[in-house]
């Protein structure tokens, strides 16, 4: 009898949560992170359900450790965080399937990776193109700059992902707002962020992984 796995719920699953964690800044900015920091707070999550079997009370104890860890945004990104218990807890037979755990434990870091690899992409690129202008980072000017035009890492991203291209962008722009303070580092030359062919590499080992 083969495994039934809730394929299209886990998939409207991992980018609520992702996104969740990446808003309270607890998602590698750089994709060459080692798998277990993508992995590390959603595999928390996850344990967590199992160690209860119940939603509620793993999801309640995981709440309290992420906004622990999260430095900043608790308050804003708190709301994000109610609304994916909600969702999770109108579906708690989907997290008390072995079968569906055990996809997700096999199939995260491939799930975090390919969620965010469009989004620091775009970051990234954006970074690049407007390098030493500190109002890159004002909400007026990302609005109409970003995701700006003629930058190759852009238009492949955007030809991949063109059924989520409008929220991809609109998260990259979030993510610049709301990590402000490292990316004027960026801009200012006093940080640094991966190079389009640095990023086409790990997106090449990730998919070879995955394989």
């Amino acid at each position: 009898m083969a495994i039934q796995v809730d394929r299209e719920l886990l998939d409207e699953l991992c980018p609520r949560l992702f996104r969740a964690l990446d808003g309270l800044g607890l998602l590698p900015r750089q994709l060459s992170a080692k798998p277990t920091e993508f992995e590390k707070y959603p595999r928390l999550l996850f344990g967590s359900i199992q160690r209860y079997n119940d939603v509620e009370a793993g999801f309640r104890e995981w709440e309290s450790r992420v906004l622990r860890a999260a430095e900043f945004r608790r308050e804003k990104h708190y709301p994000e965080l109610e609304a994916l218990r909600r969702w999770m807890a109108e579906r708690a037979t989907l997290f008390t399937n072995k079968a569906n755990m055990q996809h997700l434990k096999t199939s995260l870091y491939a799930r975090v990776f390919q969620y965010l690899y469009p989004r620091r992409v775009l970051v990234n690129a954006y970074c690049i193109m407007h390098q030493g202008n500190m109002e890159a980072l004002t909400p007026e000017f990302l609005e109409r700059e970003l995701p700006g035009s003629g930058v190759e890492a852009i238009h492949k991203v955007q030809a991949t992902y063109q059924s989520e291209w409008e929220t991809i962008v609109a998260d990259a722009r979030q993510t610049l707002l709301d990590n402000a303070a490292y990316y004027h580092k960026v801009l200012s030359g006093k940080g640094s962020v991966e190079t389009e062919r640095e990023l086409s590499d790990e997106a090449l080992e990730t998919n070879q992984e995955e394989e």
